[in-house]
């Protein structure tokens, strides 16, 4: 029940929530999430006209993604002043709502969280060249308690762990490009001038001048101007993993993901995304193998500081992801 010292929401402060979880990353940039808000709760519901069918089957991608747009609303409410707490599945009659997220009452000053919501226009997926640069030991802790605070692991992988990964990378690289379906689905979503959703031209980053932890998105429909660079010969990549495989899982990968992204985004770091192994089942238990078969892997991520200006990818205005 809401009472004379629980307020509705104001109508920018919703904005303000929805703006901030729609800054969150997803697969293909297909942005699979809508929200309805009620009181102080905001549902977080999955859009199934987004989702990959034929590159995410099991509908982990788009979970994680949701987890991570449901990450940004709690940032964004600390911001506010609001304690939050969530439910994941909340309702048994309505499947496709994937997190339920409680604003409790504010607080002076403000929760932790809001701290990281600065961070959150600051942060985009780069998909250019990094730097030889280190990344202090301290900071690659911070971004692993970073994860762990929200129930998954990072495992930094050692240099001959890496070179196997691309060995495997280029493996489901070949089988991507004889994949129709996956090619097909992937125009849809890749290339071109795009002002909403999607990748466009300008924010996938030059092509690798010599092979390279890289995934190139429009593999298959190149365009022949598109300019190259010089990649990093020893990238630092983490594994994000998880204890078991289930989808209440996927969703807590994604709030990891995104609370490492925006720590690794405060110290000036930039990430990209090397899925594509984990999208096949065989190459995902050799990418397993890397760090421990008691491990699930989610996500691969590569990260280390942008040796040139990236694009951000575009986003829809959020009242079109409000739901009616």
């Amino acid at each position: 029940m809401i009472t004379d010292r629980e307020p509705l929401l104001t109508a920018d402060e919703v904005g303000i929530l929805v703006n901030a979880a729609a800054t969150a990353p997803s697969m293909h940039n297909t942005q699979p999430w809508r929200f309805e808000v009620c009181g102080r709760v905001v549902d977080v519901i999955l859009d199934e006209e987004r989702s990959l069918p034929a590159e995410d089957r099991a509908g982990r991608m788009i979970l994680i993604g949701l987890g991570a747009a449901t990450f940004n609303l709690r940032v964004a409410a600390a911001m506010l002043g609001y304690e939050t707490t969530f439910a994941t599945n909340p309702d048994p009659d309505r499947p496709e709502i994937v997190t339920r997220v409680f604003l409790g009452g504010r607080q002076s000053p403000m929760p932790p969280l809001g701290s990281l919501y600065g961070e959150l226009r600051r942060r985009h997926t780069y998909r250019g060249p990094l730097l030889a640069i280190d990344i202090p030991q301290q900071v690659l802790s911070l971004i692993s308690t970073a994860a762990r605070t929200e129930g998954s692991d990072l495992f930094w992988l050692e240099p001959s762990s890496t070179r196997e990964l691309i060995h495997i990378l280029r493996e489901a690289d070949e089988l991507d490009l004889h994949d129709e379906d996956r090619l097909t689905e992937r125009g849809r979503w890749i290339g071109g001038d795009r002002s909403e959703d999607g990748v466009p031209e300008r924010a996938l980053g030059p092509l690798p001048a010599r092979p390279a932890a890289f995934r190139n998105l429009s593999a298959g429909f190149d365009d022949q101007s598109r300019s190259t660079g010089v990649f990093e010969i020893e990238p630092r990549i983490a594994v994000l993993s998880t204890a078991t495989d289930r989808p209440s899982e996927w969703i807590r990968a994604g709030m990891a993901l995104q609370h490492a992204l925006l720590t690794a985004t405060s110290y000036d770091l930039a990430a990209s995304f090397l899925n594509q192994a984990l999208e096949y089942v065989d190459l995902r238990s050799r990418v397993q193998d890397l760090v421990g078969q008691t491990a699930r892997p989610q996500m691969v991520i590569r990260i280390g500081y942008p040796a040139m200006a990236g694009s951000a990818t575009p986003r829809r205005p959020w009242q079109q992801t409000l739901a009616e």
